[in-house]
Formats: structure tokens, C-alpha cells, sequence
């Protein structure tokens, strides 16, 4: 079980990190073009797509999809401070601040970019998440959890869940069993108890199977099917849940989701 109260901590990165514009977000705010914070907290937080920065030499994409998932950041700015106000600490933290006009972070470089000059800029994002990835399995051994943070407009009013039906959560399900996935104490349990609809409904998993966004590249390459990986959801939060006044509603309960998931289950 979590204790109650940790210190914060938050720390600037290298120079190698901060010559691309990575930024370690304290209590005032700085820009950049990655944003990353060391949290207390056994979760890590990555935001991919809410990013509206060109990248200096970089021309737009001219494939794939580039639209903006607007108010996810802010979104996972609100669920840090409702985890320090319950828990006492905060979730670890990355977020493009690059737009994915430029750059998709939740693609294989292959798919994310379209020439070499954008690659350092992917993989300062990257290879933050991987560090992190790396430190919360060594300073967390009993588990820990990354959110990718994500918009969607396909179903407005909806909370979907991507795990590739448990693949990306497989450390979880192995250690506590489904309901840690779908029970009354997990993520979607908590979201649905407190009146949001969730697809796929938090009915034994695969019955139905996740459809619409199964976890893209950020959960597969970082979930805990990996040797090397923790547990890693993907959420696509409707649009009604990203526009005022119904995003900050949205961050306390995710935060207060998150809270009971962690004293539960890490």
C-alpha cells in the first residue's frame, strides 16, 4: 500500500535533453518542447498528442493522422495535483509540447516522422519515457502503472480503454487478477462507478474485446509484456469530457480512480 505522504520531487534534465527544449515542470511554469517531471508515485503519466509547437527545421507531415487531442495535458496536470492532494505525491510525467503536425509520439519512427532532422526530438521523448520506465521498476518492484493520455471524438460521452485486451497489463493481471483490470477498484471500475460511460463496459475481459483503441504504440512498446516494461493503459477521453467546464471534473475523478487503484493494487 502507497503511504500517505512522500515528498516531491521535480528535476531539471541534462544539457544534452534541455538543448532540444526537454523542460522539468516545477512550480512555475516553463516551456518546452518535452515536458517531463520525476514524481513520488508509482504511475507515470505520458501526454503525446496535446503538443502545438512547430520543430525548428521540420516540415509538416504530410501522412497520418495529425490532429491535436486538445486539453489531455491540462487533463494530466489536474490528475497530478489531485494525486498529491489524496496521496500525497505525484505521478511521474511526460508530455510532448511538440505538435503532432510534426511529429506523431505515439508512432514507430518509422510511422511518426517523415525526415531525420525531427528524430532527436521523438526520441527525447522516448527515451525519457524508457528512463522513467526503467527507474519505476527498480524503485517500485511491487508494480507500477503508465497512463498514455489520449483524446477521441469517435464517442463523444465515452472513456475508452486500450490495453490490447490485457496484453499491455499483463504483470497486473498475473499478480492480482482481473478485477484489478475490471473490477470495482481498478481504473475503469472507479471511472464507471462515478457515472462515466466506458467502452468496453467492465464485463470479463474480451467479452466484449476493446475495438475502437486497443493501445497504440506507447502502451506496446512500454507495457508489461515487455521484460523491460510496467503496466500501461491507454485512456481515450471524449470530446464532452475534454471541453470546459467538464475536463477538470473529468482530472479529479481520473485522479481519485487512480488513487484507489493504487493503494489497492501497487
Amino acid at each position: 500500500m502507497l503511504a500517505r505522504r512522500v515528498s516531491r520531487r521535480a528535476v531539471l534534465l541534462g544539457a544534452p535533453l534541455v538543448a532540444l527544449g526537454v523542460a522539468s515542470r516545477g512550480a512555475s511554469a516553463q516551456t518546452g518542447l518535452v515536458e517531463t517531471m520525476r514524481g513520488d508515485l508509482p504511475l507515470l503519466l505520458t501526454v503525446p498528442h496535446d503538443g502545438m509547437e512547430a520543430v525548428p527545421g521540420v516540415p509538416r507531415r504530410t501522412g497520418g493522422v495529425r490532429a491535436r487531442d486538445a486539453s489531455t495535458l491540462a487533463i494530466a496536470h489536474g490528475v497530478s495535483d489531485g494525486l498529491l492532494a489524496a496521496l500525497g505525491g505525484r505521478p511521474y510525467l511526460v508530455a510532448a509540447h511538440f505538435s503532432r503536425r510534426y511529429i506523431d509520439a505515439n508512432r514507430p519512427p518509422d510511422q511518426a516522422y517523415e525526415v531525420a532532422a525531427a528524430a532527436p526530438y521523438y526520441d527525447a521523448y522516448h527515451g525519457q519515457v524508457a528512463a522513467y520506465v526503467a527507474e519505476l521498476r527498480a524503485r517500485f518492484p511491487g508494480g507500477a502503472l503508465l497512463v498514455d493520455v489520449h483524446g477521441q471524438a469517435a464517442d463523444r460521452d465515452a472513456l475508452i480503454r486500450g490495453t490490447q485486451d490485457g496484453a499491455t497489463v499483463a504483470a497486473l493481471l498475473a499478480r492480482a487478477g482481473e478485477a484489478a483490470l475490471t473490477g470495482p477498484r481498478s481504473v475503469f471500475g472507479q471511472l464507471q462507478a462515478r457515472g462515466y460511460a466506458v467502452t468496453p463496459p467492465n464485463t470479463p475481459l474480451g467479452a466484449p474485446p476493446e475495438s475502437l483503441y486497443r493501445g497504440g504504440y506507447t502502451v506496446l512498446a512500454y507495457g508489461s509484456q515487455r521484460a523491460t516494461g510496467i503496466d500501461a493503459i491507454q485512456i481515450e477521453i471524449g470530446a464532452t469530457w475534454r471541453e470546459p467546464p467538464s475536463a477538470p471534473r473529468l482530472a479529479a475523478d481520473l485522479a481519485a480512480a487512480l488513487a484507489v487503484f493504487s493503494e489497492a493494487y501497487l
